[in-house]
């Protein structure tokens, strides 16, 4: 009796410990609550069911990798994520198991152990998760995935691999099974820190890139502007000969003349590389910068930009957005047969509505109702959208993303107000 009450009360423990690790790695928040308390009382009634009837490690082994991988489907994020760390997090279970039987006993497989190693056990996972949570992962919850994460996974792979052996044999030598598992827990603890260093440095990576491309949209828009000022400079110098020759045409009352003469005027100032005129620095600074990148590389570029000058939305988060979404495009159509991009943005009480359209060629990689990038820099293009979705929220905003006849369609509303 004793044994099933130390079972269930520990295992129960290690449930909640086993969600606050899950919480570390993707966003805590699920719509579904009734699915998530049905899914974590599964976990836990099916671990113990299967560990108070075979008492045999690779039953128990296989139970908990398979429920923890469950558990993870709550949550938004790549496969790949959710397998490294199902097998993380039970990599240091397993560890801190083996380290506190073997501390308080000679174990043998099959047979009971001393109940208070159990008690041990939660404890040391407890303080993994602390460990974990306050000083090795700074970014909880980031849905990315980090490159080389399948060679992350394969140390606490083979450190599962090592203690399962190790304890299959029944060595004798207590001293030696407690510090090969303190090692190989060290060695677990220490993925988690790598974790977030190869987290962070591709977070950093986009920022650079982001900030990169800002620098970038400014000093093309300072172009636009010298040029656009030298026309206007060289019209003024000549305006007394235009004004000379158009007073000649209308003694000679020769409208069409005139009609023309005005209009070779305005073709002589316009600025072809001058595609927005908003008036809005930042919206016209990054699409002059974008649509100009789109025109040297393909066939077709449409657009219609209606907003007004001022807006209440932060530079960043624009930059992001219109960032992201266009060198996307403008990559996916320059791949494509027809090579053609639209943009379309319109601000209208209260609203911003962002439209992008572009062709492209092969397959389109979904993930549930989400869309994966084919590009061979994955991960950095990941991260380009999870921050295209946050600037979104950020406005309450929404985002839907669809594809059908080669066409691949994004818009983007958001709730914003303009400047009077």
């Amino acid at each position: 009796m004793f044994d099933i009450i130390t079972a269930l009360s520990t295992n129960l423990f290690r449930t909640f410990l086993i969600r606050k690790f899950i919480t570390i790695f993707f966003p805590a928040q699920i719509e579904d609550k009734k699915k998530e308390r049905f899914l974590y009382f599964s976990f836990f009634a099916v671990t113990t069911a299967v560990y108070l009837t075979f008492h045999f490690p690779p039953a128990n082994i296989a139970a908990n990798l398979l429920m923890i991988y469950l558990l993870t489907q709550l949550y938004a994020g790549e496969q790949k994520k959710k397998i490294l760390v199902s097998i993380l997090i039970y990599g240091i279970n397993m560890a801190c198991d083996i380290l506190s039987v073997y501390s308080f006993s000679n174990y043998t497989v099959g047979k009971d152990y001393n109940e208070i190693a159990a008690y041990v056990t939660v404890l040391l996972i407890c303080l993994c998760e602390f460990i974990v949570e306050r000083f090795l992962i700074k970014k909880k919850g980031t849905a990315f995935t980090p490159p080389y994460w399948n060679i992350l996974m394969l140390i606490p792979i083979i450190s599962i691999a090592i203690l399962f052996i190790l304890m299959m044999h029944n060595l004798n030598d207590r001293m030696l099974l407690v510090l090969v598992s303190a090692g190989i827990l060290l060695i677990n603890m220490l993925i988690f820190y790598l974790y977030n260093a190869l987290l962070d440095a591709c977070l950093k990576s986009e920022e650079n890139a982001l900030f990169e491309r800002q620098i970038a949209s400014y000093a093309n828009q300072l172009d636009v502007l010298i040029q656009s000022e030298e026309k206007i400079s060289a019209l003024r110098h000549d305006l007394k000969h235009h004004l000379i020759e158009l007073s000649i045409m209308a003694e000679k009352e020769n409208c069409h003349g005139i009609a023309d003469y005005v209009q070779n005027m305005g073709a002589f100032i316009e600025n072809k590389n001058q595609y927005s005129n908003s008036g809005n620095r930042e919206v016209d600074s990054i699409l002059n910068y974008m649509l100009n990148r789109a025109q040297k590389t393909l066939e077709r570029v449409e657009y219609k930009i209606n907003i007004p000058q001022e807006i209440h939305i932060q530079t960043f988060d624009l930059n992001i957005i219109l960032g992201n979404l266009l060198e996307n495009a403008i990559s996916a159509a320059g791949s494509s047969k027809d090579k053609w991009l639209s943009v379309f943005i319109r601000y209208e009480k209260g609203m911003l509505f962002i439209n992008i359209r572009n062709s492209y060629e092969g397959s389109i990689r979904k993930q549930g109702n989400g869309y994966l990038t084919t590009k061979k820099d994955a991960g950095k293009h990941g991260i380009g959208l999870q921050n295209v979705k946050r600037a979104v929220d950020n406005y309450h905003g929404n985002m839907e993303i669809s594809d059908s006849d080669h066409i691949f369609d994004v818009k983007v509303m958001l709730y914003i107000s303009a400047l009077h």
